[in-house]
């Protein structure tokens, strides 16, 4: 399962929880059903965000039915969104039709050089890729040959675009052709323009992040990546992204919609934090000391600003189960000032292990 949005269940809450699962699943079995078990490895949250989409202009909730239990789900039954509803549907096209435009990507790349030669990738991408054309020209909600058309000039795009811009393009109008579809799908056309502007900045925020994750391991494989192509630094790339992402967020407001609380969720939310984990994982230290920096404290520090609790927790244990937070000056890792020992030099020699008074 692959998706830039991947909203967290202890974020949700149980009743928004229930919602996304039921049409994560619906959106599964909907594959399943209708192209086959293979079909089920192309489930993307994106597109499981395009059927909350639709559901939340409609009005009303979706249709549902009980599902058999499923490994994934720990054997256990589910209620899920029917293969029948719109949103769904849709959803499922998206979803083979982004499929079938990766395989073509992956066969042109190879015949245009813009990836390392894989006799066996390009197969297997012509294989699979006939019967993703095959399958995603069944989904009659969305036009899936002009989508596929749109997509099919980003590999030529790649090999003379100077510009960021044009190299995004293509992915900005196939989103903005599937976002303003659930317009139609749902019965609003005056949500259309708004939701393929939306569309527009989704797909291109969606094409960057993907060059900013593949960013280090592009450079080592020499294969293509829009940013270094471009001269385009990280920061510069995920700079567009809030940009952009704050237009999304204006126009949503401007949206008819019924009940947005799973939607404002997974889409508003999920892409703030899509952008956020980016921005964090490459947060670094200064070249110099700043002014406010103790300097009685080793400089820099060994560890990133802001990090996470979990990455934290690793330090942490290793500082205190080994005895140096005890015994010598440390990082602490809860609160990421530099300290002196806890026990304050009164634990005695270093074979007395009873000595030490630690407070």
């Amino acid at each position: 399962m692959f998706g830039v949005l991947t909203p967290c269940r202890h974020r949700l809450g149980d009743e928004l929880a229930d919602r996304w699962r039921a049409h994560l699943c619906g959106l599964c079995l909907a594959l399943r059903d209708g192209h086959g078990q293979a079909a089920r490895l192309t489930t993307n949250t994106d597109a499981v965000m395009i059927s909350i989409l639709t559901e939340a202009q409609y009005g009303g909730a979706a249709t549902t039915t009980r599902a058999g239990r499923c490994p994934l789900r720990s054997l256990r039954t589910a209620t899920v969104v029917t293969a029948t509803d719109p949103g769904i549907r849709l959803a499922a096209g998206a979803s083979l039709t982004l499929a079938a435009a990766k395989a073509d990507d992956v066969r042109a790349e190879q015949r245009l050089g813009l990836a390392p030669h894989s006799p066996m990738r390009s197969a297997t991408a012509r294989v699979i890729g006939s019967r993703l054309h095959a399958a995603a020209s069944n989904a009659p909600v969305v036009d899936v040959e002009r989508i596929l058309l749109t997509l099919h000039r980003q590999p030529e795009i790649e090999c003379t675009a100077t510009s960021l811009g044009e190299i995004t393009d293509p992915s900005g109008q196939a989103c903005a052709e599937v976002f303003a579809a659930t317009a139609d799908a749902s019965g609003v056309p005056d949500n259309r323009a708004d939701l393929a502007a939306i569309g527009y900045d989704f797909g291109t925020i969606a094409h960057l992040l993907d060059a900013v994750d593949d960013y280090h391991a592009d450079a080592l494989d020499g294969a293509y990546n829009p940013l270094r192509a471009t001269g385009t630094e990280v920061t510069t790339a995920l700079a567009e992204c809030r940009d952009r992402r704050d237009r999304i967020t204006e126009r949503y407001s401007r949206l008819r919609l019924d009940d947005d609380r799973l939607l404002r969720a997974v889409f508003l939310d999920g892409l703030r934090h899509a952008i956020a984990r980016r921005m964090h994982a490459r947060t670094r230290w200064p070249a110099t000391r700043p002014p406010d920096f103790p300097d009685s404290w080793p400089y820099p520090p060994p560890f990133p600003p802001n990090r996470r609790f979990r990455d934290r927790l690793g330090p942490f244990l290793w500082t205190g189960c080994t005895g140096r937070a005890c015994c010598a000056d440390h990082w602490n890792h809860c609160s990421d000032k530099f300290t002196g020992p806890c026990c304050n030099d009164d634990c005695g020699d270093c074979c007395d292990c009873c000595d030490c008074d630690c407070t």
